[in-house]
């Protein structure tokens, strides 16, 4: 059961990311942002039907992969869907990048993954995961940094309560996983109501 549904989220986070694919720059990223997490949470729904082996545990190290890369996109993403200015969009580049290269330093040397069930679900998980995962908040932080500014100013809410959602999330996803997947799936649907709300003209061209 929390496999299908896994595995109807997976699709939910595609089409949103569809969705975002005509919103120019912040419409490309999001996209890029929306299939990754397409694939994680694909990658997870589809375990059990895999089985232990390598093939899934193959699978599960771009799982890791793709959350070092594609969480700090979360910033560069929301700045973009609010069309600001150069030096913010700057910032948020850079941000990104040290934040990736934080993720790959703490996250990816020493990475031993093993199976973990949980309810009909398979997934391969850090054997050892007590390192704090420091470059994923930080960029959720940052975003609902950004969130809140726009929330403030341009009375946009979408990207702080995505934020706010998938902390939330994360704070329970230690008791029961999926629930991480449906934070990020949350996240993402901020981040596409943001850029329809901001850039609606550009959306709307044929």
């Amino acid at each position: 059961m929390i496999s299908t549904a896994l595995a109807l989220l997976a699709l939910v986070q595609l089409l949103l990311a569809a969705a975002a694919r005509r919103g120019g720059g912040a419409g490309r990223l999001t996209v890029i942002l929306g299939c990754a997490l397409a694939y994680d949470s694909a990658v997870v729904a589809a375990g059990a039907l895999i089985g232990e082996g390598r093939a899934l545990e193959a699978l599960s190290v771009g799982r890791f992969v793709v959350h070092v890369l594609a969480t700090p996109l979360v910033v560069p993403c929301a700045v973009l869907a609010l069309r600001t200015g150069r030096a913010a969009l700057l910032g948020a580049w850079s941000t990104a990048g040290v934040l990736v290269v934080l993720g790959a330093a703490t996250t990816l040397p020493g990475l031993h993954l093993r199976p973990r069930v949980w309810a009909d679900t398979l997934r391969y998980a850090d054997a050892e995961p007590g390192a704090f995962p420091v470059a994923a908040v930080l960029a959720i932080v940052v975003m609902l940094l950004i969130g809140l500014i726009a929330w403030i100013r341009r009375s946009t809410p979408w990207i702080a309560l995505g934020a706010l959602a998938v902390l939330a999330a994360s704070a329970v996803a230690v008791a029961a996983p999926p629930l991480g997947n449906l934070g990020e799936a949350l996240m993402l649907a901020g981040l596409v109501s943001a850029l329809r709300d901001q850039n609606a003209p550009v959306l709307a061209r044929p």
